[in-house]
């Protein structure tokens, strides 16, 4: 068990290591037992930010010319599917020096855009180097060997991950740039849109940014394609960035009106936490339309955005629009005028209603 822990809320949390982690520790672990005499318990490796980890072996699988050997995932206080996983490393004497190689439950890349090649396993660059340097530090200079990652639950979790998304498939990905799994981070999240947007902008130059599942629902039921439609959670500035470097040159985004309204007033993390003025623009809103302050103290009462939607009831189409209009005024802004800028918002959630299509205004 990992001893490092992270600040989070108040709460301290353990720190995890990463599939990249674990395949590299399976195959140091693996590459000595097939040239030494010794049964190991453990092994030490070390991550790319110069942390030593000492990670347990799980099994051990000891052939004429090969060795088999599994770690377990351990995520830490991470919400992470892969946790609990167990991750294999085949290594077998070889003909050349050193080669790498996937095997059952690690995907195959489908598609141009990813770190890995279209056609190779989902094992990414920097676990690849890992593996290679742990593998060199303890294989003798005169042999060579084969190092095989497999992980058979793997095409069962993969279904849960963003591997589908990105045309990986029939398995999980080993990943990790750090080799450390930090509880509760955004880094994990925006590398997988990151990677998404610039795999779908390869042939897009029109991208969906849809908030959350409901958001991808309403997309693909208004005529959108799954190839164009991007989950950027609550990272609408970060996902513009991403945009922008990628060459898209058209977006729209479609969000619950308690997430979007946010951007209208230049809001680009619409996590709660971060921004919660979403009965705010409403009300301001409403007041630069002239509506009566026994209205907007209303609203402001209101817990959520949902209920004051319920509140006004129909008839505030002009209400919805001007927030649209400036939800697309802020986003080119933020673009520098590069990314032409639309919006679909609804409120509502399997039972969506749009309140305003700014594509339908052209």
């Amino acid at each position: 068990m990992l001893d490092l822990y992270i600040e989070s809320d108040g709460k301290r949390l353990r720190c995890g290591y990463t599939t990249g982690s674990c395949a590299a520790a399976a195959a140091k672990a693996a590459t000595f037992m097939l040239f030494n005499d010794e049964i190991l318990e453990s092994i030490n490796i070390k991550t790319p930010k110069g942390i030593s980890l000492n990670i347990d072996i799980d099994s051990i699988k000891k052939e004429e010319n090969s060795v088999t050997v599994s770690v377990i995932k351990d995520g830490g206080d991470d919400i992470d599917i892969t946790n609990g996983i167990k991750i294999y490393a085949k290594v077998e004497n070889y003909n050349e020096d050193f080669c790498i190689t996937g095997g059952e439950g690690i995907g195959i890349v489908t598609k141009d855009g990813l770190f890995v090649k279209k056609g190779e396993y989902a094992i990414n660059d920097i676990p690849r180097k890992m593996i290679k340097e742990e593998v060199y530090s303890v294989k003798p200079k005169n042999k060579g060997v084969r190092v095989t990652i497999f992980s058979p639950m793997g095409k069962e979790i993969a279904v849960k991950t963003f591997n589908p998304r990105l045309g990986i498939e029939n398995g999980i990905s080993i990943l990790g740039t750090t080799g450390i799994v930090k509880p509760m981070s955004e880094e994990a999240l925006k590398d997988s849109i990151k990677i998404e947007i610039n795999q779908k902008a390869i042939n897009k130059k029109r991208l969906v940014l849809a908030i959350g599942n409901i958001g991808e629902k309403c997309a693909l039921e208004n005529g959108f394609n799954k190839d164009e439609i991007v989950i950027v959670s609550n990272f609408i500035g970060f996902s513009l960035e991403c945009c922008s470097l990628a060459k898209v040159k058209d977006i729209v985004l479609v969000g619950h009106i308690g997430k979007i309204s946010k951007v209208a007033y230049g809001c680009f993390n619409t996590h709660s936490r971060v921004a919660d003025v979403r009965l705010e623009v409403i009300a301001l809103e409403l007041a630069l339309l002239g509506h009566k302050k026994e209205l907007i103290e209303d609203v402001l009462k209101e817990k959520t955005s949902e209920g004051a939607v319920k509140l006004l009831g129909d008839g505030y189409e002009s209400l919805y629009k001007n927030i649209g209009e400036k939800i697309n005024n802020r986003m080119t802004i933020y673009s520098y005028g590069e990314i032409k800028c639309n919006t679909i918002m609804y409120c509502g959630f399997s039972d969506y209603k749009i309140l305003y299509n700014s594509l339908e205004d052209k």
